[in-house]
């Protein structure tokens, strides 16, 4: 996994990871209690990532994907 642009948790082991491949976009699961990852479809990312509990919405997505707007981190 390169460059991780932002990420949402899922639970306590997994969540799923926005990343910039050399410009490309990539989507990525990971288990972070058995420390493996995959790549995963742009769909599956929403799937898992657009929730009634999440903050993420098919209106914000592009701004979660580019870590832009409210999803931009605080300093």
């Amino acid at each position: 996994m390169d460059n991780i642009v932002n990420y949402y948790p899922i639970n306590n082991h997994l969540e799923v990871c926005v990343c910039d491949d050399e410009g490309e976009r990539v989507f990525v699961i990971v288990n972070t209690d058995l420390g493996w990852e995959e790549e995963i479809s742009e769909r599956g990312a929403k799937v898992l990532c657009i929730n009634p509990d999440s903050t993420i919405t098919y209106e914000n997505w592009e701004d979660f994907c580019t870590a832009s707007g409210i999803f931009t981190e605080d300093n």
